[in-house]
């Protein structure tokens, strides 16, 4: 039930919401040139999303990638014998971080492809930000191969770690390679996002990149700021010297990024602050009753739902993707805190009855104190965390999407 349950609330919006955006976009094409026209936009697309300057970036995302997936990988092997003695399961965690790593690289390619949507269309925009999601996965899986090939080959002479069957080391960094596919809507997302920025009639190029950092910020802000937003952008226009630019920019993404808390937004981390507490209670409860081992599956998915609907409410409340993330983002710290509070009282409950681990309810713990460290252990933090994030910025995409009418680019591309 709680897998169906994340899968539907948490997995499910972003694809199913950039499956609709390609589907209205394609359908509008169609209705103005027929299948010729939109044979014709396709074409146009794919040449726009990939001439200068974007062939040279993907270049260079190219050897980025590459170079970090090297450098990761090294000090992983270098560091990953030592994790029992330093209380943390690494595996756990690389793995958890190639989870994290493949929502950024969701996020850095809807970046790219509000970037050239704002000056080339949605098409190009789109062609951008699968581009630059492939560039990534090149880089990495040239630098990953050889490695992978030579420890399949001779796997005596890497590390060996407790707990992991043969073959196994590497497999944080090919669960990066299966996540990956979470980031494929949000190209689509970003490029519908940028070709309305900041008016869907005439998308333009941007000056320069301050220009365009500011008008993604304030571009999606509040009604009731977004006077303040195109006062920002009109300043900035203003502003000739580089380094001013550069200032003035910058404070101002910070403001957008940080100011129109929505209104409520306490009273909903309030609310998800209890039924946080009483499901983790509950949960704890009958576990114990049923002998079904530990709750780490409630406190990843029933939180992850819950953040997603704030998010969705929030963002279709006041058309904001921002303000959903925002409320989205302070429900989560009253979830965590609701989760530690109750946590730390049931782990010293289930250590008492020799019933294991309140996360996953395997091994006895060996003293109190190993029963309440566990219910903060940095791999589990993380996971929840991914989980999380992919939850609320899918709910907040949902909801700024379903208050608005599908952009119409001038240019149709």
């Amino acid at each position: 039930m709680l897998d169906f349950l994340l899968f539907l609330v948490v997995l499910a919006p972003a694809p199913l919401l950039a499956i609709t955006v390609l589907a209205v976009r394609l359908r509008d094409v169609v209705r103005r040139g027929g299948v010729r026209g939109l044979a014709a936009r396709t074409r146009a697309a794919l040449r726009d999303g990939a001439r200068r300057p974007v062939w040279t970036a993907l270049i260079a995302v190219v050897a980025g990638a590459a170079a970090l997936t090297f450098g990761l990988e090294r000090l992983y092997l270098a560091t990953v014998e030592n994790g029992p003695r330093w209380g943390v399961d690494l595996v756990l965690v690389t793995m958890v971080l190639g989870m994290l790593a493949a929502v950024a690289c969701g996020a850095l390619a809807a970046l790219a492809a509000a970037t050239v949507a704002r000056g080339r269309g949605f098409g190009a925009g789109a062609v951008a930000g699968l581009l630059a999601l492939l560039a990534i996965a090149a880089g990495a899986a040239a630098a990953h191969l050889p490695l992978h090939a030579a420890y399949l080959a001779e796997p005596a002479g890497f590390p060996v770690v407790a707990n992991l069957g043969e073959g196994d080391l590497l497999i944080p960094f090919v669960v990066f390679f299966v996540v990956l596919v979470w980031a494929l809507p949000w190209p689509v997302l970003g490029a519908a996002h940028g070709a309305r920025t900041p008016a869907e009639s005439s998308p333009h190029p941007a000056r320069d990149l301050w220009q365009l950092l500011l008008d993604l910020a304030t571009a999606d802000l509040p009604a009731d700021r977004s006077a303040w937003g195109a006062a920002l952008r009109a300043e900035l226009a203003a502003i000739d010297p580089p380094a001013e630019r550069r200032r003035f920019a910058l404070g101002g993404v910070w403001a957008a990024l940080r100011s129109g808390r929505a209104r409520g937004a306490w009273a909903q981390a309030a609310a998800v602050a209890v039924v946080v507490a009483g499901g983790s209670f509950a949960a704890s409860r009958w576990s114990l009753a049923h002998d079904r081992g530990g709750i780490l599956s409630f406190w990843v998915t029933a939180p992850s739902a819950l953040l997603a609907v704030v998010a969705l409410a929030t963002a279709w409340r006041f058309r904001s993707f921002g303000a959903g993330l925002r409320a989205g983002a302070l429900s989560g710290l009253a979830a965590l805190v609701a989760i530690i509070a109750v946590g730390i009282p049931e782990s010293l409950v289930w250590a008492q009855r020799q019933a294991g681990y309140l996360s996953t309810g395997d091994a006895v713990p060996p003293t109190w104190q190993s029963a309440v460290l566990d219910v903060v252990r940095v791999d589990f933090l993380l996971i929840m965390g991914v989980f999380w994030l992919v939850g609320t910025a899918g709910g907040a995409a949902l909801g700024t999407a379903l208050r608005r009418q599908p952009a119409r680019a001038a240019d149709g591309r």
